[in-house]
């Protein structure tokens, strides 16, 4: 025998380290900008009535738009969004809200909020609604891998997301006011009750260690 069977374990050790190593290494180069290949899947909107929204496409090229110019800071592309959306008409205004807030209620989901807690070590749903505004402001590429492959979120998340992460969700209501002098027309407009099963919290950090490794 090559290896003896007191051997397996240190083989296994360096197996899982070696791993581990990798993993690490590909969050960090997502961090510095690798970037997943273009999603050949299914919008999270697909089955949506969406005739009221912005047209996908324009949507996230707003967003791509604002996201290069800021330097990757959060702030300052909510504020350039702020400025972009200042150069549509009113009506399209309200319906790049209408998208956003679309996107934030199909991804209001158990499934993402369990994979969320196990980030954050506990996730309120406040904090759930703000991992969502800051998930969309990554653009749509970050955004459609990881809601379809939910475990990707760890090379590309964040923990901690405080509330000025809710900052973009009124980059229009910001924008349509400065333009017209008056408040976003969207009362009708909100987001629905979570959709799934929900999660046992006692599981969540065994089901998803790599996400709990990430709030050490």
């Amino acid at each position: 025998m090559l290896f003896s069977v007191g051997f397996y374990p240190e083989i296994l050790l360096a197996v899982f380290l070696g791993l581990l190593f990798i993993a690490w290494t590909l969050r960090l180069a997502f961090q510095a900008g690798l970037k997943f290949p273009v999603y050949p899947g299914c919008s999270p909107l697909e089955g949506t009535d969406t005739r009221d929204l912005m047209d996908e496409g324009k949507f996230w090229a707003l967003i791509r738009k604002a996201r290069k110019r800021s330097g990757n800071s959060y702030v300052r592309q909510t504020e350039i969004l702020v400025e972009l959306l200042k150069g549509e008409r009113p009506e399209e205004i309200v319906k790049f809200q209408k998208a956003f807030v679309a996107l934030l209620d199909r991804t209001n989901h158990f499934r993402l909020w369990e994979r969320i807690y196990a980030l954050n070590w506990g996730c309120s749903d406040d904090t759930f609604h703000y991992f969502r505004t800051w998930w969309i402001a990554q653009g749509k590429n970050k955004f459609y891998w990881t809601f379809h492959h939910p475990r990707l979120l760890y090379f590309v998340a964040i923990r901690d997301f405080l509330e000025a992460y809710e900052g973009i969700e009124y980059a229009a209501d910001t924008a349509y006011k400065d333009l017209t002098g008056k408040e976003l027309p969207l009362d009708d407009l909100g987001i629905g009750d979570t959709r799934g099963e929900p999660f046992s919290e006692g599981t969540v950090f065994l089901k998803y260690p790599e996400l709990a490794f990430l709030a050490w």
